[in-house]
């Protein structure tokens, strides 16, 4: 009897405190969390990336086969990977709300699950994975119209249609949605998507009609692709002054969203500053306890002063080599042919310098200069946006040396207008036109 009782005390010895640590990790991971929602409002996202992933390696210890886990881990994982998404991490943010989706099939949660899809289309796409956006898309569709989720279903449908069909060139899909959900009440840059699409189907009056309305859009955002669009639109028409117009807008607007996406960032680095702050007395009040540590500090200080002189000698040394390596490439790229024929063009238009003809091999030594000089300019221009085409690459490269668009519409056997609407296009299907607000010049330079 008493072995029994013996058996039966080391048992609750072993397992009661197993049971209280996998309880305590779970508290710990909801607090977290909570934190990280709060953080995430307020517009601190580093210290919102930081709680969630605490708060993910703290529900990892907990049982993976309770449900409420499940729930918090998948809610965790959504939210961590919308933050990564933001901040432009879509490799890293695509497998948290695939992960995210999984837990909340296993647990039949519809609203979770709904939310997990439409973030997976999000990644998905940003990934340039057209065809599994459009499939998480369309399958959180279906869950917001059980649900009865009027707004979700508004909001898939807008984004449905800038990040997969205009992406597709369906733009009869584009713009059957985009009405859906303007008859649902949706408004956003609906009119900015509708003039997109009657603009690549070059229905102009009714592109027309949708870009004005979208110049009055409350979004600075929104109104400066809509006057960018209005500017080709009308230099096609031939309306020049209606264009200048629209680039003096453009200009405008473009000012007022890049003050209003200045205030942003210095709210939210306010907030981090102000939560830094706390972090740094608490680190100033442990420090205090050890003038050890601070005697150490100093002397790692005085080390580090040092070392930093040394590379600092080294890496002047090494900008200077660099430099010299950087003219002479220039000096090679102002020998070739493409290079030679564009400066001719720009210095005098005449039957003379028309009369060229430039082989492929000199358009791939051009490019290859061209990579040379600004580092692997091609290489991080494919990475970044990897449906350019040849063609596609040459006209950045041309743009990036500063040649002006008639010069670089000769070189590519095109009309002027046929370039530019080229160009538009570049920069609204292959290089995120409807989320960067800044012009095809000013990506290519910001390169």
């Amino acid at each position: 009897m008493k072995t029994q009782y013996l058996i039966w005390a080391f048992l609750l010895t072993a397992v009661l405190p197993a049971c209280q640590h996998k309880t305590r990790y779970l508290k710990e991971a909801e607090m977290l969390f909570e934190q990280g929602v709060e953080q995430r409002a307020a517009k601190q996202s580093e210290a919102a990336s930081e709680s969630f992933s605490q708060a993910l390696l703290a529900i990892n210890r907990c049982d993976q086969a309770q449900p409420e886990v499940k729930q918090l881990k998948a809610q965790i994982e959504d939210n961590l990977g919308f933050i990564y998404w933001r901040h432009e991490l879509f490799s890293e943010a695509m497998p948290l709300h695939e992960d995210a989706a999984t837990l909340a099939r296993e647990l039949n949660d519809s609203t979770l699950l709904m939310n997990a899809l439409r973030n997976c289309g999000r990644a998905a796409a940003s990934l340039g994975y057209i065809d599994a956006a459009e499939q998480y898309y369309d399958e959180a569709l279906a869950f917001a119209k059980a649900l009865n989720d009027k707004t979700m279903e508004n909001e898939v449908l807008m984004e449905s249609s800038r990040d997969v069909y205009l992406v597709k060139e369906d733009y009869d899909q584009v713009i059957e949605r985009v009405t859906r959900a303007r008859a649902a009440g949706a408004k956003g840059d609906s009119q900015l998507t509708l003039g997109l699409a009657y603009y690549y189907l070059e229905q102009d009056s009714l592109a027309f009609t949708h870009l004005n309305e979208a110049t009055k859009n409350e979004m600075a955002g929104v109104r400066m692709s809509a006057y960018q669009c209005l500017y080709y639109l009308y230099q096609i028409e031939e309306d020049y002054q209606k264009a200048l117009e629209c680039h003096e807008l453009f200009n405008e607007n473009m000012m007022q969203a890049d003050s209003t996406h200045r205030s942003e960032q210095v709210q939210r680095i306010k907030a981090e500053y102000d939560l830094q702050v706390q972090k740094n007395a608490l680190q100033a009040e442990q420090k205090l306890k050890s003038l050890y540590l601070y005697l150490i500090l100093g002397g790692l200080m005085v080390a580090l002063v040092v070392v930093l002189l040394l590379l600092r000698q080294k890496t002047l040394s090494a900008k200077l080599k660099a430099e010299e390596m950087k003219n002479q490439l220039e000096l090679e790229l102002k020998k070739n042919k493409v290079y030679v024929t564009a400066l001719a063009l720009t210095e005098q238009i005449t039957v003379s310098t028309l009369d060229f003809d430039l082989k492929d091999s000199e358009w791939d030594d051009f490019v290859t200069l061209i990579d040379k000089v600004y580092g692997s300019f091609t290489k991080r221009l494919m990475e970044k946006y990897p449906n350019l085409t040849k063609s596609d690459l040459q006209i950045c490269c041309l743009t990036k040396l500063g040649f002006s668009n008639q010069v670089i519409s000769i070189l590519m056997n095109l009309q002027t207008n046929s370039y530019a609407r080229r160009k538009s296009r570049i920069k609204q299907e292959k290089m995120n036109g409807t989320e960067d607000e800044r012009s095809f010049e000013e990506i290519i330079n910001g390169l």
